[in-house]
């Protein structure tokens, strides 16, 4: 980033178009949006392997059986204790990334506000899935062997459950950072990752596979991907001239 000197013949209105014009390099310069996305669509694939090979553990006794199938009707407490730990740390490197880059490009970056948020959503989203353990959102079948395909559940309470998986909370936390960095191109792409995750968190996937959830993450873990490569290409590349 530059800077132009200031004239002392310029007018109020001059200076004014100048000091907006630094604004703008700064907060320009201030963005990192890509690596975010990036750590976010890594932690999203390694969930596929603790989705698939770890072990289910009935914490909260939910999981009935009868010869040949068992059904446990809340999801894995590995997968949540993962996706818990995995966001917290990611924040903690996202928050490191930044202050390297301000340190850097001598720029500094108001970071706090989004890791805060990020690490209380992540919170929340695990406090919010232990509480629905005992007052379910999505309806429970009074057979628990019964096809869940037929369950009619409202557009609200899919709307709610969505918003409150892992996947969802990464985007509710991305729109945090849009607001810090001042990045019209990020809060869109935030709103347009939230439509997407939620449509495909929603959508039931009837199959016997022990692969079954892979849609679940694989679209999301693209759609991060494909914003990380986005944003790294268009990122600024100007550094503060000393």
């Amino acid at each position: 980033m530059t800077h132009e000197s200031v004239s002392p013949t310029d007018s109020p209105h001059d200076l004014l178009a100048t000091v907006r014009e630094l604004t703008h390099q700064v907060r320009v310069a201030q963005r990192g949006s890509w690596f975010p996305l990036l750590v976010f669509a890594a932690i999203t694939l390694v969930a596929i392997p603790v989705y698939r090979y770890a072990p289910f553990v009935d914490l909260f006794g939910t999981c009935r059986s009868q010869p040949g199938q068992t059904v446990c009707m809340t999801p894995n407490p590995v997968e949540l204790g993962y996706w818990t730990l995995a966001l917290v740390l990611a924040y903690g490197v996202i928050a490191g990334f930044y202050v390297r880059q301000s340190r850097r490009r001598g720029i500094g970056t108001p970071i706090r506000p989004y890791v805060i948020t990020g690490v209380a959503l992540a919170v929340a989203m695990a406090a919010v899935s232990v509480w629905q353990v005992y007052q379910p959102l999505l309806p429970v079948p009074a057979d628990p062997f019964a096809d869940a395909a037929d369950i009619e559940v409202s557009p609200v309470a899919w709307l709610v459950n969505g918003f409150a998986s892992p996947i969802a909370v990464i985007g509710l936390a991305l729109l945090v950072l849009a607001w810090v960095e001042r990045n019209g191109a990020l809060a869109a792409y935030s709103v347009g990752y939230l439509v997407i995750v939620v449509a495909e968190s929603s959508r039931f996937i009837h199959s016997s596979s022990p692969w079954f959830f892979l849609p679940h993450l694989l679209v999301p873990a693209a759609v991060l991907l494909l914003g990380a490569a986005a944003f790294a290409l268009f990122r600024p590349a100007a550094e503060v001239q000393a």
